[in-house]
């Protein structure tokens, strides 16, 4: 019984690191690192198979991203700076991913893909993932609140008050029609879970400069008006 409660309870996983280089003449034009979880060859069963299929997936579609759309546009560059007679550029590209939540039969987790090709800032996306271990499916935003809850209309009005606390404290600098911008740009997947509650976030330049990267904001759970811990309405994992 312990094992299968292991099992429901949290996946035992290793962070699957790989490095890939592109070249032109033996020379080195695109660089990519990638990080992805896959949960333990010890723990056997259909979640776990599951999760790292779709995880091996995301690495396979990033490295299929680098080679037929960044190498090209690498290797152009390259090209340029070899006939102008200037320093010699080699482009990166990095997926990174952060768990923020293994526990209570939750998995959750961030992945930022970053890119450095014919820019010198980097341009950073990030997408995110929240598992249910018990079946393997993904839970969805409406899964953290209560039935009947709006769970736009209150991340919309907690983003509203964050921002407007972040300006006037001079902590962070937001776009102009910000309020048009959140409505527009809010996107109900991308969420990830903490201990704490609920974190969603916006892309770079959607709301805010890029020095901002991915704006992110906090919703504490609540047995009022959520979020909710998603598996247990009425378990709350804030201390």
């Amino acid at each position: 019984m312990s094992a299968v409660k292991s099992i429901i309870e949290a996946v035992s996983f290793t962070m699957q690191e790989e490095e890939r280089q592109w070249f032109a003449d033996e020379i080195p034009v695109l660089r990519a690192e990638l990080s992805t979880p896959q949960c333990s060859r010890l723990q056997s069963g259909r979640v776990s198979r599951r999760l790292n299929r779709y995880y091996r997936q995301c690495a396979r579609a990033f490295l299929a991203y680098c080679s037929h759309y960044l190498y090209p546009q690498a290797l152009n560059a390259f090209e340029q700076a070899r006939q102008a007679g200037a320093p010699l550029p080699c482009a990166a590209a990095q997926l990174h991913c952060t768990v923020t939540c293994n526990q209570n039969q939750v998995l959750s987790l961030y992945i930022d893909c970053t890119e450095w090709v014919g820019t010198r800032d980097a341009l950073t996306l990030r997408r995110a993932d929240t598992w249910n271990l018990a079946t393997g499916d993904p839970i969805s935003l409406k899964d953290c609140f209560p039935s009947g809850a709006k769970p736009r209309r209150r991340c919309l009005e907690a983003v509203r008050l964050q921002c407007a606390q972040q300006q006037e404290a001079g902590k962070a600098i937001y776009a102009e029609h910000l309020n048009a911008r959140l409505r527009r740009y809010f996107n109900g997947r991308n969420f990830y879970l903490s201990d704490g509650g609920l974190h969603f976030f916006y892309q770079p330049c959607c709301i805010a400069p890029a020095l901002e990267g991915c704006p992110t904001f906090f919703l504490p759970f609540s047995p009022e008006n959520g979020p909710l811990w998603p598996l247990n309405p009425h378990q709350n994992l804030a201390k």
